[in-house]
């Protein structure tokens, strides 16, 4: 199950190092609409924190992530980015993205 999380959230959670893997997306964001059922299969078969972030269009959380463009999965550990996918995401990106955080 995915957890909706504010941006202060978010922070809180990378500064406690917990490990994380984080969509960037916005409601109104036709590229992350069409993401949506992969993202919602693929958090399905890999439980964990897993969590998402909802953007407004070109807010200063996009600046405060370095978000250039939604979607964007990124992978948090240890409290730093280990790794992010952004644009047209294959399934086999988000498997990378869970093989770094489990490798960290």
């Amino acid at each position: 199950m995915v957890t909706h999380i504010s941006s202060e959230q978010l922070r809180k959670l990378v500064n406690e190092r917990k490990p994380a893997v984080v969509l960037f997306s916005g409601e109104w964001c036709g590229d992350c609409v069409a993401f949506k059922p992969l993202w919602t299969h693929w958090i399905k078969r890999h439980p964990g924190n897993v969590y998402q972030l909802e953007l407004a269009n070109r807010d200063a959380t996009w600046d405060a992530w370095e978000i250039d463009e939604i979607p964007t999965v990124v992978a948090f550990t240890g409290g730093v980015e280990k790794g992010r996918a952004q644009g047209i995401i294959l399934e086999k990106d988000l498997d990378s993205l869970e093989i770094l955080l489990k490798s960290a």
